[in-house]
């Protein structure tokens, strides 16, 4: 499913936060625009994570340095 930044995804209860995403006040948010990706892995929560085309290099990753005018 597709989501935006800042998106909030679920409660830190139903998953734990992958990669794209972050957490606060109990919740996970995607910290990116991308496909949320929902994996069970060998933890009882499964792992939810956003993910990008990688084709897609339009948008800035997280903690990357941009220049803009405004």
């Amino acid at each position: 499913a597709p989501c935006v930044a800042g998106e909030r995804l679920c409660s830190t209860e139903e998953a734990t936060a992958g990669s794209g995403t972050y957490t606060r006040h109990g919740f996970i948010f995607s910290s990116l625009a991308g496909c949320l990706e929902r994996r069970n892995e060998d933890s009882e929560l499964p792992v939810v994570s956003v993910v990008r085309d990688s084709e897609s290099q339009l948008l800035p990753n997280v903690g990357a340095v941009v220049t803009c005018k405004v």
